[in-house]
This record gives structure tokens, sequence and C-alpha cells, in this order.
């Protein structure tokens, strides 16, 4: 059985698209993945189940086309529409460089010394520094997201771990 820590959310299915059995899936302009994916996870029902992909292929910025094995129809095909798709960790490009600061929400931060700081709940890319909010309880910190002061991330239990300046755990 698939659990929700195995996977990353990538979007989800707007409507069908052709006569085929083809999901239009709604995803942030800046999702990547492996280009070796050969299945996405679907909820259905409360039930993370996983589709072997026949074709994907981009439609737009924030679309993708995915065709998925055995589902060659527009009937079958309406069942997931509104679905939450997700990416398995393992397609998760890791390589800070490729991927969008966004896909830390919801990861913990610790840091070397002060510990546990709390949850990623937003990214702020804004400008040239890149923010993550890190809410633990009531309180809210802003943490850059700076790679030299990244020690570790743990994609698999959603946990990146620092070594902050002194003084910066405290803002």
């Amino acid at each position: 059985m698939i659990e929700l820590h195995e996977v990353q959310r990538m979007g989800y299915v707007l409507k069908t698209h052709g006569v085929n059995g083809e999901l239009v899936v709604s995803i942030p302009a800046d999702m990547d993945w492996a280009e070796d994916t050969d299945y996405l996870v679907c909820s259905m029902d409360g039930i993370l189940v996983p589709f072997f992909i026949e074709s994907i292929r981009g439609k737009s910025s924030t679309n993708i086309l995915v065709k998925f094995d055995d589902i060659d129809s527009v009937e079958q095909a309406r069942k997931f529409q509104g679905v939450v798709v997700y990416l398995p960790n393992e397609y998760v490009v890791n390589d800070l460089d490729e991927m969008s600061w966004s896909t830390f929400i919801d990861y913990k931060v610790h840091d070397a010394v002060a510990g546990y700081l709390g949850d990623i709940v937003a990214v702020d890319d804004s400008t040239l520094n890149v923010l993550f909010l890190v809410k633990q309880g009531d309180r809210e910190r802003v943490i850059p997201a700076n790679e030299a002061w990244i020690e570790s991330i743990d994609s698999v239990g959603r946990v990146i771990k620092y070594n902050l300046p002194e003084g910066v755990a405290e803002l």
C-alpha cells in the first residue's frame, strides 16, 4: 500500500481530453520530474492507487496530458475528474538547481543548534533571496532558503536540516 510520505502532490485532473482516455492534469508551472517516470499515483476514494503511464506530454506551462494504461475511453477517463495526482518520491528531481523551492512546503525544519523550528507553510520567491515561512504552533519565522546553510534534505521523511548562523533561528 502506498503511503502519503512516499509521494509528492503533483496536481489534479481538470478534465478529459479527446476520445481515447487522455486526461488534462493541472500542475504548478515550475513542477519538474524525472523523464523516466513510469507511473503516477491518484487518490481514488481516499486510497492512493498507482497508474502506469502510456504517454505524458506538455500542453501548456501549467497543464500536461496524461494517458494511463488501460484507460481507453472518455467514460473511463471521466472517473478521474477532480482526482489529486501524486508523483512518487523516486521520480522527484532532487537537484536543487532544477527543483522548485515550493516543493518544500510541509517539510519540517531542524537546525543543528536550535533543533526543531517548525514546518514550512509558504515560500516567498518574489525576490532574489528565497524565504521559507516556518510555523511552529503560534510562532512564525522567516528562514532564508540558502543552500550554503542546508546540511541535508530528506525527501522521504520530508525534513530539511540546517546549520544556521548564530541568531538566525531566533528571528
